[in-house]
């Protein structure tokens, strides 16, 4: 399952990792189609009694604060509330906004992994 937009792609492959490529600056609407996306993965996840959630954002070049927002809320804190759920998140060193931003993202959940290359 994905959801695309005009510059980025957000795809789940069913087992376990969803990506996020592109540039992605979307506009409120498009953030809630995001977030019943997310909701629909974790859902996935949850009932699939699935141990590790991965969020590759290797390919994702640009996110604004409102996609932020949306992968912490929306993603990472309701991940935090499925049982025995661990969050890796793939990002890549030579993206600042991911070498800013992402490294935050352990404040929202215990059991998260960040790894950079």
């Amino acid at each position: 399952m994905n959801i695309e937009g005009k510059d980025y792609k957000v795809s789940f492959d069913g087992r376990g990792t969803l990506t996020m490529s592109g540039k992605l600056a979307a506009m409120t609407e498009e953030y809630e189609d995001i977030e019943d996306f997310f909701e629909k993965v974790i859902e996935e996840v949850s009932e699939a009694n699935t141990t590790e959630l991965i969020l590759d954002l290797r390919e994702l070049t640009f996110l604004n604060s409102s996609g932020i927002k949306t992968i912490c809320v929306s993603l990472v804190m309701e991940a935090d509330d499925v049982d025995g759920l661990c969050l890796k998140v793939l990002c890549r060193n030579s993206l600042t906004w991911q070498v800013e931003t992402v490294p935050t993202f352990k404040d929202l959940m215990d059991n998260l992994e960040i790894v950079f290359e």
